[in-house]
């Protein structure tokens, strides 16, 4: 491990500092605004836009599938298959936990039956989840993997980093339109991705030399 001086130790503290208190304000001014934003993206005679093929793009950005067949096509593509793999492995272990976490926090999807629920939010309690775990919204598991997946494509592909994000955020925004989740439930699950993402990061870089060279950290 590289030797910190204190003056270099402290500031790494004071940027983790920085890091949680922005996370925690952008979490709190999305709660303010997850009603507005609702009330924004979601109406019924806008549902015929899950039809169009710009939609379902953005969308299977969150489907598993769809980074099996990137795992595979770079596995084909690039001699070192452990990047493949840590791209698979990032969007599976970011998507896992998502839907560990929703039995967790037991709140339910903003709407039910194409209504929009009364009310605030609705909780079931704590870990009742795992009794039921049918229309469960925070953490958006599909804004997990878009982001888990795509995060930790951009630690080998920097130069589409922009492009990536835009994939993944937009992902997170049809599920808003879809009526399935609130701003909240995404930026949590693209937390969780970014999380993800930096761990594979991190651990392909201490035990994978050859990704060094081309290594590069999402967040």
């Amino acid at each position: 491990m590289r030797y910190l001086s204190p003056f270099e130790r402290n500031r790494r503290r004071m940027r983790r500092v920085r890091l949680t208190l922005i996370i925690l304000g952008a979490f709190v001014l999305l709660t303010l605004l997850d009603f507005p934003l609702l009330h924004l993206f979601y109406h019924k005679p806008l549902q015929h836009i899950e039809n169009h093929d710009w939609y379902r793009l953005l969308r299977i950005m969150g489907f598993m599938g769809t980074w099996i067949l990137v795992c595979i096509v770079y596995i084909a593509h690039d001699r070192n298959r452990h990047r493949g793999l840590a791209i698979f492995l990032s969007a599976l272990f970011a998507g896992m936990f998502a839907e560990l976490l929703k039995l967790v926090f037991a709140r339910e999807r903003p709407v039910s039956c194409g209504e929009i629920q009364p009310g605030f939010y609705h909780f079931r309690g704590f870990f009742s989840g795992f009794q039921d775990g049918s229309n469960l919204g925070i953490p958006s598991s599909h804004a997990a993997v878009a982001f888990g997946g795509c995060m930790m494509l951009a630690c080998f592909l920097p130069r589409t980093r922009f492009t990536l994000f835009m994939l993944a955020l937009g992902c997170g925004i049809t599920r808003m339109l879809s009526g399935a989740h609130f701003a909240t439930d995404v930026f949590v699950g693209a937390l969780i991705g970014f999380g993800c993402a930096r761990m594979m990061c991190y651990f392909a870089s201490k035990h994978v030399p050859d990704l060094l060279p081309r290594y590069r950290s999402p967040v």
